[in-house]
């Protein structure tokens, strides 16, 4: 709070961006790569003074400071604390990830950014909010930070890392702890954050606690579970009802409602409506890739035949839609439905489609 004291709301805001931006920037540093760095967030700022400053990582720490300033009116204290937090070294390790060598040419990957998913929540800063069954509704803990890398030749995603800052709070110190999850999935290679240790993988893995088989003939409410956000649709909620009876769950920010799936809190997230975009949904996607999931086109499943046998709709990365502008060049047009099994997949999208009505199912 010391450091943003004498920051309005909205400089707040530009603050963390510029963390992000500036942290995000000094680990990706391969040649080349900065130009196929995408994301909703620029870094480009205007400051009071009308100047137009290109954010970048300088060289040594004293000029990131002087460029900092500039982005923020001067405020050398800021600026100082920020550039010593982007020029520091970042060592990140994990077993699971260093007992696999792999490599992946460079010149074929495109990054998907998101320095903050869910801003409102991040600005509102609640930190008191209730979970549902483990999910919360809104809050501190529906912020993630989101990378997201994908094949800009095919627009697959392969590898993805959602980091959680706000996890659990410390009552006593005030201090949040947070939680960082990846998965790597490219030429048959499918790792993640969340596989058991090694020595538990030799046995048999371990049966998923939430939901059994949905193919029983078992009322089917008891079977499916979904998260979906406050603004969906109507005829969607009524159908999602019907298949999943009261485990339905709300939630802010894209990535917190992806990151449910990831962890098993849900089995889907679904949202019909054109208003999520490449960054919010790349990094979960290559995620559910590692993990036997996916992420597709929510309106091209609802028109998908079975008996065809084409596979899933996935979303893509690599193309821009047809005849807009703006942001709107990178939106999931069709909606998207994030899940962590096929199979499961298949049996929920049947029940849902049988249960949306015919004059429902395409609007």
């Amino acid at each position: 709070m010391e450091i943003c004291s004498g920051l309005n709301m909205y400089m707040v805001v530009v603050f963390i961006v510029i963390v992000m931006v500036c942290c995000i920037i000094s680990i990706i540093q391969f040649p080349g790569l900065g130009k196929r760095i995408f994301g909703e967030e620029s870094n480009e700022f205007t400051n009071d003074l009308g100047e137009k400053i290109i954010l970048r990582l300088c060289s040594t720490e004293e000029e990131t400071v002087e460029l900092l300033s500039k982005v923020l009116n001067g405020n050398k204290l800021a600026s100082e604390a920020l550039a010593k937090v982007v020029h520091q070294d970042v060592t990140f390790t994990d077993p699971t990830l260093d007992s696999v060598e792999i490599t992946i040419p460079q010149d074929t990957l495109g990054i998907w950014v998101d320095p903050i998913d869910s801003t409102y929540q991040y600005i509102k800063g609640s930190a008191d909010v209730k979970s549902n069954h483990g999910i919360f509704p809104s809050g501190l803990q529906c912020v993630t930070i989101l990378i997201g890398v994908y094949d800009v030749q095919t627009g697959v995603p392969l590898m993805g890392v959602i980091n959680q800052p706000f996890v659990s709070q410390d009552l006593n110190t005030l201090r949040w702890k947070g939680q960082c999850y990846w998965g790597l999935s490219y030429m048959g290679t499918n790792i993640h954050s969340l596989q058991p240790p090694v020595s538990k993988r030799n046995g048999s893995e371990p049966r998923s606690p939430r939901t059994e088989n949905p193919g029983s003939g078992a009322d089917f409410s008891h079977h499916f579970s979904a998260v979906i956000s406050t603004s969906e649709k109507e005829p969607i909620k009524a159908a999602l009802s019907r298949v999943c009876g009261d485990r339905i769950f709300r939630a802010a920010g894209a990535g917190y409602k992806s990151l449910c799936v990831i962890q098993g809190l849900v089995d889907v997230y679904i949202f019909s409506e054109d208003t999520t975009f490449k960054w919010d949904s790349c990094a979960a996607h290559a995620i559910l890739r590692a993990m036997g999931g996916g992420m597709v086109d929510f309106k091209a499943c609802l028109d998908r035949n079975p008996a065809t046998g084409l596979d899933w709709p996935q979303l893509v990365y690599h193309v821009e839609n047809k005849g807009t502008s703006g942001v709107d060049r990178w939106a999931n047009k069709g909606g998207l439905i994030a899940y962590r099994s096929s199979e499961q997949l298949e049996t929920f999208l049947s029940r849902l489609t049988q249960s949306l009505a015919p004059v429902d199912a395409h609007t």
